[in-house]
Order: structure tokens, then sequence, then C-alpha cells
């Protein structure tokens, strides 16, 4: 009588639900760095690890980037969105906060994924120093800046989150 094959060294019986189950659970995150004009978008990977720049967007009135950006959270699977609260360097808030704030408070009523904000602070002047050091012309500046300064932002609050055992001595 002939011997069954072995089973592929990678079979599993487990159904698509069961193997999503046994993955860790997602860390995705969006981080907005939200501006009058244009609003910068970056993502992580589901990991927490990898951040991208993602997108500019015009900003636009509220209601549209609140629609626009609880699509891309549903299309991307993103479990938690950062923003960048802009304040001034003493702590206080500027001109921008109350928009942020509101448009915060629009976010969490139309999402059901958790909305932070976050200390932006010097994040844009980050951003014109990375594209200063890598050589980028300034007139084309205006198209990166914001998701760049996104970028950052969202490294350090996902750096701000990493278990202490996880940090790298150096």
């Amino acid at each position: 009588m002939p011997s069954e094959a072995p089973p592929p060294p990678f079979a599993t019986s487990l159904s698509d639900e069961e193997r999503l189950a046994a993955l860790p659970p997602s860390r995705r995150a969006l981080a907005i760095d939200w501006g009058r004009k244009r609003t910068g978008l970056a993502l992580c990977d589901e990991l927490g690890l990898t951040v991208r720049p993602l997108a500019v967007w015009p900003t636009g009135s509220r209601k549209s980037l609140t629609k626009r950006t609880a699509t891309l959270i549903s299309e991307e699977r993103v479990v938690c969105c950062v923003v960048g609260l802009s304040c001034r360097l003493d702590g206080l808030p500027n001109q921008a906060t109350p928009h942020i704030l509101a448009f915060v408070e629009a976010l969490r009523r139309a999402t059901p994924v958790e909305v932070v904000t976050w200390n932006e602070r010097l994040t844009s002047v980050a951003a014109e120093d990375w594209l200063r050091e890598r050589g980028i012309p300034r007139q084309r500046w205006k198209g990166r800046q914001d998701a760049i300064a996104a970028a950052i932002l969202l490294q350090d609050f996902l750096a701000s989150r990493m278990p202490p055992w996880a940090a790298r001595e150096g």
C-alpha cells in the first residue's frame, strides 16, 4: 500500500479567520498634520515599525476633510489616528489650535478608531531640515513638507508607545 505524501512544510488546517486571529493586533496608525491650506498625512505598517509620508491634501472644509480622512481610515484599516496639535512654543494654544480641536472632534464622531492629539512642535522645521539635507530644491518642498512633518509626528508618537524592552541602546 503506497504511503501518503507528507503535507507541504507550511500547510495548515486553520481557516482564514483563525489565521487572522493568530496574528498580532494591528498597530497601523495614521498621522495628520493639519494646516489651513494643506494637510499632510503619513501611515505606518501593521506592526507600527515603519512610517512613510502618504499624501498632502488641500484642507478644504472641516466636513470634507473629515469625510476623506474617515474613508482613508477604513480603506487602510487604521486602528489609531494621531492629529498634530499646534501650540505656541510656551505650550499655550495658537490661532490654529481651535480649528485642529474641532477637526479632531468631528473625526471622533465620524470614525470608530482612537483619535488622539500629539504635540507637533517643530515637525515642520524638522521636515524642512530633512528636505534641505537631501538637496531637494525649495520650490519642490510645498508638496512634500506637510507629509514629511506628519511622518515625523507619527515616528515620535510610535516611539513613545514602544515598550521599554524594545528600545534600542545606542
